[in-house]
């Protein structure tokens, strides 16, 4: 598969992923709402670094 859409398709599931924490998270962790979009960061960027390795490695 090309690397290019690859990674598009990587950042289009993490925005995915990103946007259904943004909405779920702060319903679950009720008066701590700051947290969970805190939470919510933490895991799509997290979810870009780990999905921008494992394409890395791929190329190498």
């Amino acid at each position: 598969m090309n690397i290019r859409v690859l990674e598009v398709l990587a950042a289009l599931v993490c925005f995915v992923i990103f946007v259904l924490l943004l909405v779920m998270l702060p319903d679950l962790m009720a008066g701590m709402e700051g947290l969970a979009y805190v939470a919510a960061l933490v895991v799509f960027i997290s979810s870009l670094g780990i999905a921008g390795y494992l394409i890395d490695r791929m190329i190498v």
